[in-house]
């Protein structure tokens, strides 16, 4: 039997693959809304100004497809809670870019670090080879959903937030 013939149908693929990670949304989500400090929607932002300091709003908006006006709205909410601020532009005096706070890394640096805990107690669960096949899997995956563009700068998050 060919190996081919072995595998799966894809649609059986996609299905366990979308569950997986459905409830991996869901735990993810249940953990930060115990620790919730934003929405999902200014995670995405945070992590997008993380990965591409200095950015302005167009910027962004193209980065997240995003709008402008909920774009600007999310800005002005997480500048209000101290973790972006905003700054005149070395490129022209009518931008304005927008970095983190010390507050807003140190948000994120402890979500990652909760998240790896979790992650850490689920892979210890797994068999040795389901483990290491789910890792190569994974960068597999995180390979695919940000191929090299012409152009490409290197900065995989900030086009994938």
């Amino acid at each position: 039997m060919d190996e081919k013939a072995a595998r799966p149908h894809p649609s059986h693929d996609v299905r366990t693959v979308r569950t997986a990670l459905e409830r991996l949304d869901a735990r993810w989500e249940r953990q930060q809304r115990s620790a919730s400090l934003v929405s999902s929607s200014q995670l995405r932002l945070l992590y997008a100004l993380e990965s591409a300091a200095g950015s302005n709003l167009r910027e962004l908006c193209v980065a997240l497809d995003s709008a402008a006006p909920a774009l600007s709205r999310l800005c002005a909410r997480l500048e209000a809670m101290g973790l972006i601020k905003r700054a005149c532009s070395v490129r022209s005096r009518r931008e304005i870019e927008l970095y983190l706070t010390s507050r807003a890394t140190a948000y994120l640096r402890e979500l990652r670090k909760e998240r790896e805990q979790f992650l850490t107690t689920v892979l210890d669960a797994m068999p040795d080879g389901e483990r290491a096949a789910l890792v190569k899997g994974m960068d597999g995956l995180r390979r695919a959903l940000d191929p090299p563009r012409p152009g490409y700068t290197g900065n995989p998050v900030i086009r994938s937030a």
